[in-house]
Protein backbone atom coordinates (compact mmCIF):
# COMPACT_ATOMS: atom_id res chain seq x y z
CA UNK A 1 0.00 0.00 0.00
CA UNK A 2 2.84 2.35 0.82
CA UNK A 3 4.39 1.85 -2.70
CA UNK A 4 0.95 2.26 -4.43
CA UNK A 5 0.62 5.82 -1.79
CA UNK A 6 3.94 6.77 -3.36
CA UNK A 7 3.45 6.26 -6.81
CA UNK A 8 -0.16 7.40 -7.08
CA UNK A 9 -0.06 9.95 -4.63
CA UNK A 10 3.69 12.09 -4.89
CA UNK A 11 5.43 10.56 -8.54
CA UNK A 12 2.37 10.74 -10.50
CA UNK A 13 1.34 14.02 -9.83
CA UNK A 14 5.06 15.28 -10.91
CA UNK A 15 4.89 13.05 -13.73
CA UNK A 16 1.88 14.07 -15.24
CA UNK A 17 2.65 17.92 -15.09
CA UNK A 18 5.79 17.53 -16.66
CA UNK A 19 4.35 15.36 -19.42
CA UNK A 20 1.46 17.64 -19.93
CA UNK A 21 4.21 20.90 -20.24
CA UNK A 22 6.26 19.16 -22.42
CA UNK A 23 3.52 18.35 -24.65
CA UNK A 24 1.12 21.52 -24.78
CA UNK A 25 4.68 23.10 -25.63
CA UNK A 26 5.43 20.46 -28.84
CA UNK A 27 1.53 21.04 -29.84
CA UNK A 28 1.24 24.69 -29.78
CA UNK A 29 4.76 24.82 -31.96
CA UNK A 30 3.25 22.05 -34.28
CA UNK A 31 0.13 24.19 -34.57
CA UNK A 32 2.10 27.34 -35.03
CA UNK A 33 4.17 25.65 -37.89
CA UNK A 34 0.70 25.14 -39.69
CA UNK A 35 0.98 25.90 -43.46
CA UNK A 36 -1.08 29.25 -44.27
CA UNK A 37 -1.38 29.44 -47.60
CA UNK A 38 -2.34 32.67 -49.36
CA UNK A 39 -5.58 31.73 -51.01
CA UNK A 40 -8.33 33.84 -52.04
CA UNK A 41 -11.60 32.84 -49.93
CA UNK A 42 -15.58 33.37 -51.27
CA UNK A 43 -17.78 34.89 -49.51
CA UNK A 44 -15.14 37.31 -48.42
CA UNK A 45 -13.27 36.24 -44.95
CA UNK A 46 -14.84 38.79 -41.97
CA UNK A 47 -12.76 41.40 -40.57
CA UNK A 48 -10.14 40.47 -37.79
CA UNK A 49 -12.31 41.64 -34.89
CA UNK A 50 -15.63 39.72 -36.77
CA UNK A 51 -13.09 36.67 -36.72
CA UNK A 52 -12.09 36.91 -33.59
CA UNK A 53 -16.08 37.09 -32.54
CA UNK A 54 -16.92 33.98 -35.02
CA UNK A 55 -14.09 31.68 -33.21
CA UNK A 56 -15.52 32.77 -29.13
CA UNK A 57 -18.74 31.77 -30.87
CA UNK A 58 -17.68 28.49 -31.94
CA UNK A 59 -15.58 27.79 -28.94
CA UNK A 60 -18.62 28.69 -26.32
CA UNK A 61 -21.50 27.78 -28.24
CA UNK A 62 -20.42 24.97 -31.10
CA UNK A 63 -21.97 27.45 -33.60
CA UNK A 64 -20.50 24.90 -36.71
CA UNK A 65 -22.09 21.73 -35.04
CA UNK A 66 -25.84 23.66 -34.31
CA UNK A 67 -25.84 24.45 -37.56
CA UNK A 68 -24.72 20.69 -38.63
CA UNK A 69 -26.71 18.48 -35.94
CA UNK A 70 -28.96 20.23 -33.67
CA UNK A 71 -29.15 16.73 -31.32
CA UNK A 72 -25.76 16.30 -31.19
CA UNK A 73 -24.98 19.87 -30.25
CA UNK A 74 -27.40 19.25 -27.80
CA UNK A 75 -25.79 16.53 -25.80
CA UNK A 76 -22.07 18.04 -26.51
CA UNK A 77 -22.73 21.22 -25.23
CA UNK A 78 -24.22 19.57 -22.13
CA UNK A 79 -21.27 17.60 -21.63
CA UNK A 80 -18.93 20.59 -22.16
CA UNK A 81 -20.91 22.73 -20.03
CA UNK A 82 -21.44 20.09 -16.99
CA UNK A 83 -17.15 19.84 -17.32
CA UNK A 84 -16.72 23.35 -17.14
CA UNK A 85 -18.76 23.27 -14.14
CA UNK A 86 -17.04 20.33 -12.14
CA UNK A 87 -13.87 22.00 -13.03
CA UNK A 88 -15.06 25.50 -11.53
CA UNK A 89 -16.30 23.49 -8.88
CA UNK A 90 -12.73 21.83 -8.26
CA UNK A 91 -11.16 25.14 -7.54
CA UNK A 92 -12.86 24.73 -4.08
CA UNK A 93 -10.60 21.30 -3.44
CA UNK A 94 -7.46 23.02 -4.61
CA UNK A 95 -8.15 26.80 -2.98
CA UNK A 96 -9.83 27.99 -0.12
CA UNK A 97 -12.79 29.15 -2.00
CA UNK A 98 -14.97 29.38 0.68
CA UNK A 99 -13.32 32.54 1.48
CA UNK A 100 -14.47 34.25 -0.99
CA UNK A 101 -18.35 32.56 -1.05
CA UNK A 102 -18.14 33.50 2.89
CA UNK A 103 -17.36 37.22 1.80
CA UNK A 104 -20.69 37.30 -0.59
CA UNK A 105 -22.72 36.15 2.46
CA UNK A 106 -22.71 32.69 2.56
CA UNK A 107 -22.68 30.42 5.30
CA UNK A 108 -20.87 27.05 5.75
CA UNK A 109 -23.93 25.06 5.44
CA UNK A 110 -24.75 27.20 2.33
CA UNK A 111 -21.76 26.46 0.32
CA UNK A 112 -21.66 22.86 1.14
CA UNK A 113 -25.26 22.21 0.19
CA UNK A 114 -24.36 24.31 -3.38
CA UNK A 115 -21.50 22.17 -3.98
CA UNK A 116 -23.55 18.67 -3.16
CA UNK A 117 -26.17 19.70 -5.28
CA UNK A 118 -24.38 21.73 -8.35
CA UNK A 119 -21.32 19.37 -8.23
CA UNK A 120 -23.78 15.90 -7.67
CA UNK A 121 -26.01 17.74 -10.64
CA UNK A 122 -23.14 18.36 -12.73
CA UNK A 123 -22.00 14.80 -12.00
CA UNK A 124 -24.51 12.95 -12.96
CA UNK A 125 -25.46 14.98 -15.79
CA UNK A 126 -22.15 14.80 -17.65
CA UNK A 127 -22.35 10.88 -17.30
CA UNK A 128 -25.16 10.25 -18.95
CA UNK A 129 -24.17 12.78 -21.56
CA UNK A 130 -20.76 10.82 -22.42
CA UNK A 131 -23.00 7.78 -22.42
CA UNK A 132 -24.92 8.90 -25.31
CA UNK A 133 -21.91 9.90 -26.94
CA UNK A 134 -20.42 6.59 -26.68
CA UNK A 135 -23.45 4.95 -28.10
CA UNK A 136 -23.48 7.17 -30.98
CA UNK A 137 -19.84 6.24 -31.71
CA UNK A 138 -20.99 2.80 -31.55
CA UNK A 139 -24.33 2.67 -33.40
CA UNK A 140 -23.58 4.99 -36.16
CA UNK A 141 -21.61 3.67 -39.30
CA UNK A 142 -20.68 6.98 -40.16
CA UNK A 143 -19.07 8.27 -36.97
CA UNK A 144 -17.44 4.85 -36.04
CA UNK A 145 -15.75 4.83 -39.42
CA UNK A 146 -13.74 7.72 -38.19
CA UNK A 147 -13.45 6.75 -34.33
CA UNK A 148 -10.60 5.21 -32.98
CA UNK A 149 -8.50 3.59 -30.24
CA UNK A 150 -7.60 6.95 -28.52
CA UNK A 151 -11.59 8.23 -29.13
CA UNK A 152 -12.45 5.32 -27.18
CA UNK A 153 -9.66 5.31 -24.46
CA UNK A 154 -10.54 9.17 -23.84
CA UNK A 155 -14.14 8.40 -23.42
CA UNK A 156 -13.18 5.37 -20.91
CA UNK A 157 -11.14 7.77 -19.11
CA UNK A 158 -13.47 10.90 -19.40
CA UNK A 159 -15.95 7.96 -17.81
CA UNK A 160 -14.42 6.07 -15.14
CA UNK A 161 -13.17 9.64 -13.89
CA UNK A 162 -16.73 10.82 -13.52
CA UNK A 163 -17.93 7.80 -12.00
CA UNK A 164 -14.75 7.46 -9.50
CA UNK A 165 -16.15 10.89 -8.60
CA UNK A 166 -19.79 10.63 -8.24
CA UNK A 167 -18.89 7.56 -6.04
CA UNK A 168 -16.75 9.52 -3.55
CA UNK A 169 -19.86 12.43 -3.40
CA UNK A 170 -22.78 10.18 -3.39
CA UNK A 171 -21.09 6.84 -1.94
CA UNK A 172 -19.48 5.45 1.80
CA UNK A 173 -15.83 6.43 0.89
CA UNK A 174 -16.51 10.56 1.04
CA UNK A 175 -13.28 12.73 0.90
CA UNK A 176 -12.02 15.17 3.71
CA UNK A 177 -12.17 18.45 2.07
CA UNK A 178 -9.64 19.82 4.70
CA UNK A 179 -7.21 16.93 4.32
CA UNK A 180 -7.51 16.91 0.54
CA UNK A 181 -6.47 20.83 0.47
CA UNK A 182 -3.59 20.18 2.65
CA UNK A 183 -2.22 17.43 0.20
CA UNK A 184 -2.55 19.14 -2.58
CA UNK A 185 -0.87 22.39 -0.85
CA UNK A 186 1.93 19.97 0.42
CA UNK A 187 2.43 18.98 -3.68
CA UNK A 188 3.17 22.60 -4.75
CA UNK A 189 5.63 23.20 -1.95
CA UNK A 190 6.95 19.67 -3.07
CA UNK A 191 6.23 18.38 0.89
CA UNK A 192 3.86 16.25 0.77
CA UNK A 193 4.59 12.36 1.70
CA UNK A 194 2.84 9.05 1.73
CA UNK A 195 1.59 9.65 5.35
CA UNK A 196 -1.25 12.10 3.94
CA UNK A 197 -4.10 11.22 5.73
CA UNK A 198 -6.38 11.65 2.22
CA UNK A 199 -4.09 9.03 0.33
CA UNK A 200 -5.43 6.13 2.97
CA UNK A 201 -8.88 6.63 0.90
CA UNK A 202 -8.98 4.34 -2.17
CA UNK A 203 -11.78 5.57 -3.70
CA UNK A 204 -9.25 9.41 -4.21
CA UNK A 205 -6.17 7.18 -5.36
CA UNK A 206 -8.21 5.62 -8.26
CA UNK A 207 -10.08 9.31 -8.77
CA UNK A 208 -6.77 11.33 -8.90
CA UNK A 209 -4.60 8.77 -10.48
CA UNK A 210 -7.25 8.65 -13.77
CA UNK A 211 -6.96 11.98 -13.49
CA UNK A 212 -3.18 12.35 -14.21
CA UNK A 213 -3.21 9.42 -16.73
CA UNK A 214 -6.00 11.88 -18.76
CA UNK A 215 -3.68 14.97 -18.00
CA UNK A 216 -0.92 13.59 -19.84
CA UNK A 217 -2.86 12.25 -22.73
CA UNK A 218 -4.19 15.46 -23.31
CA UNK A 219 -1.48 17.25 -25.67
CA UNK A 220 -1.53 14.23 -27.69
CA UNK A 221 -5.40 13.31 -28.26
CA UNK A 222 -8.64 15.08 -29.68
CA UNK A 223 -9.15 16.08 -25.70
CA UNK A 224 -7.28 19.26 -26.64
CA UNK A 225 -9.77 20.63 -29.52
CA UNK A 226 -10.79 23.47 -27.30
CA UNK A 227 -7.12 24.52 -27.46
CA UNK A 228 -6.82 24.00 -30.99
CA UNK A 229 -9.79 25.77 -32.68
CA UNK A 230 -8.22 28.84 -31.95
CA UNK A 231 -5.21 28.15 -34.12
CA UNK A 232 -7.18 26.37 -36.98
CA UNK A 233 -10.73 28.47 -36.98
CA UNK A 234 -8.41 31.39 -37.17
CA UNK A 235 -6.61 29.48 -40.13
CA UNK A 236 -9.93 28.78 -42.07
CA UNK A 237 -11.31 32.41 -42.06
CA UNK A 238 -7.95 34.12 -42.50
CA UNK A 239 -8.00 36.74 -45.06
Amino acid sequence: MEIIKLFVGIILPYAAIAIFIAGMIWRIQTWRKLASPAITLFPTPPNEQANTLNTIKEALFFKSLFQGDRALWFFAWVFHAALALIFIGHFRVFFNADVILKAMGMSDQAIDAMSMNAGGAAGVVILAAALVLLVRRLVSPRVNEITGFGDYFALFLIGAILVTGNLMRFGSEHINLAETRKYFAGLAVFGAGTDETILRNSSFLVHISLAWLLMMTIPFSKILHLGGIFFTHQLIRKS
